[in-house]
């Protein structure tokens, strides 16, 4: 993630139990600690469940303090060495003490439904590493991404396509493999739609088409809005925050609409346009 994306406004949706793979120390660079407190407060301020090690120390304690001071829900599940050596963090919402570190890794594997790797060292690559065997080998259910910090995940993303290419992995398989490069995609992952990208057409619910011109952040509140053309009318320029974009209809007020999601991409070619709409907004 970029240091633009650093900050949000919080939106609930539906939750879930997000497992978060992460290093015990702070690393060199102070904004990983800054980053991990900022996703702490993300997730509980989305109304998720946060699982992770249980540790008070480093990125780890960063990263629980941030969604604890939010009034979070935070399940930490440590192994009884470093409960020995009172590593365990204050204050959480549940604590799931294990009697070791493979049993450790399983408990949080079982708890989560998407599966984050935030920068770390040889633990988080190997935690994730498992998860994605599990998942690939269908074991597990859950999702799973690399939280691509300032491209810290890149190498890694490097050697995914390294084992594609030398006939290893699966090309589908590892195109899957997702990098989120900001809050913005993290919020699309966890919801489980794509990021619009500009040029895109997308259909609201009532049926009316627009064309995305790009993603906009509010200086003030550090909020991500989707920018966008009418593709009707006066072919007028709008903004929404992502979140409302990317939500599902509601269809308790809405009951005879059959479309799931308030906005949908389309994947055939575009409706009818105005020719007099510059084309940096039509392109297909």
């Amino acid at each position: 993630m970029d240091g633009r994306a650093m900050t949000y406004s919080g939106k609930k949706g539906h939750t879930m139990n997000i497992t978060v793979y992460l290093g015990a120390s702070r690393g060199k660079d102070p904004s990983y600690e800054t980053y991990a407190s900022v996703l702490g407060a993300w997730i509980a301020d989305h109304g998720h469940t946060l699982i992770y090690g249980g540790s008070r120390t480093g990125l780890m304690g960063a990263l629980s303090s941030g969604a604890l001071q939010k009034g979070g829900s935070v399940i930490g599940v440590e192994p009884q060495e470093f409960i020995d050596t009172a590593l365990q963090q204050e204050g959480l919402t549940e604590l799931i003490v294990t009697p070791d570190m493979a049993s450790r890794k399983a408990k949080m594997m079982e708890l989560g439904d998407i599966f984050l790797a935030f920068p770390g060292g040889f633990g988080t690559l190997e935690e994730i590493s498992q998860v994605m065997s599990e998942v690939k080998l269908g074991h597990l259910k859950g999702r799973f991404a690399f939280l691509d910090f300032n491209g810290y995940y890149q190498p890694m993303k490097q050697f995914l396509e390294a084992m594609r290419d030398q006939g290893f992995v699966d090309a589908k398989w590892v195109k899957e493999a997702a990098f989120l490069p900001s809050f913005a995609a993290l919020s699309a992952f966890v919801a489980g739609r794509d990021l619009p990208k500009p040029g895109e057409t997308w259909r609201h619910f009532k049926q009316k088409r627009y064309r995305i011109i790009g993603l906009a952040d509010d200086a003030a509140t550090k909020e991500t809005y989707v920018v966008y053309k009418t593709l009707y009318g006066e072919y007028r320029d709008f903004i929404r925050p992502l979140e409302m974009f990317l939500s599902e209809v509601d269809h308790e007020k809405y009951p005879d609409v059959r479309q799931r999601w308030r906005f949908e991409k389309e994947t055939g070619g575009c409706c009818s346009w105005n020719p007099a709409i510059s084309k940096q907004y039509l392109k297909p």
